[in-house]
């Protein structure tokens, strides 16, 4: 039944946020407590808001067009500043979007638990990610965790053969091959420490160290080799910077933490 009115929804959803719950009950031939059950499954609160994030959507994709040459990592030479900022919003947003959508609840209470029981917590990136790291570095520091970020490389592979059975050492990198970071993983990891990575959803050496992984669901496109690295790094960067936000957020709500 859900997919049987999610297919009715892809295929038709300028007419869908003219309908009312009860009109698109009839279109999919369902009872329409289906229709507003199917919606609070998604996480909206009802059928309409569940219609304004479609309306919200729709007009996002007329701003930006829906043609895949124009996502973000196509920016041409020719195109306006105005058209790069809506290409880069483009691609954040929906990098943002996968992302979050892509969250196990369970497996991020798991990963926050282990981030409040930690004697020491080592964050490592390179390159755009070490930014990323240095802002949660900062951030765990206010909450009174030890924290340590570090971005010359080699001090990041020193710093893991120092970590025992009570430290963790959470990754953030887009791809997971980095040689440095691998070197960084399997030091601590035969120290006992505990690896996290939020990294791509694709198979890696990274992902095989970590016990425990958040995925990053940065857009790629076919033409995704050909682009210059710094352009696809930012929906990347985008979505650490949502998943990072969030483990912080859910930190500072812990008991522990508590004013």
């Amino acid at each position: 039944m859900r997919k049987k009115i999610a297919a009715l929804i892809l295929q038709q959803p300028t007419i869908v946020v003219s309908l009312s719950s009860l009109q698109l009950a009839q279109q999919a031939n369902v009872g329409q407590s289906s229709i507003v059950k199917f919606t609070q499954k998604l996480g909206f609160s009802g059928f309409p808001a569940f219609k304004n994030a479609i309306k919200e959507e729709l007009t996002r994709q007329q701003a930006i067009g829906n043609d895949p040459q124009q996502l973000q990592n196509q920016i041409n030479a020719s195109d306006t500043l105005v058209t790069i900022a809506q290409k880069l919003a483009h691609q954040k947003t929906d990098a943002i979007i996968e992302t979050t959508n892509a969250i196990d609840e369970q497996n991020l209470k798991n990963i926050v638990a282990l981030f409040i029981n930690a004697d020491r917590i080592q964050l490592v990136g390179f390159g755009h990610s070490a930014v990323v790291a240095k802002d949660f570095s900062a951030k765990l520091l206010t909450l009174g965790m030890m924290a340590i970020s570090e971005q010359d490389c080699y001090s990041q592979i020193e710093i893991a053969n120092t970590l025992g059975t009570a430290d963790i050492q959470c990754h953030l990198c887009y791809d997971g091959n980095h040689q440095h970071a691998l070197l960084a993983a399997n030091n601590a990891k035969n120290k006992g420490a505990t690896i996290i990575a939020l990294t791509s959803a694709h198979a890696s050496p990274l992902r095989q160290l970590a016990q425990f992984k958040l995925d990053t669901l940065a857009i790629e496109t076919s033409n995704q080799a050909q682009s210059p690295p710094h352009n696809y790094s930012q929906a990347s960067h985008a979505a650490q910077q949502t998943l990072t936000d969030l483990l912080f957020m859910a930190l500072t709500q812990h008991p522990q933490h508590q004013a």
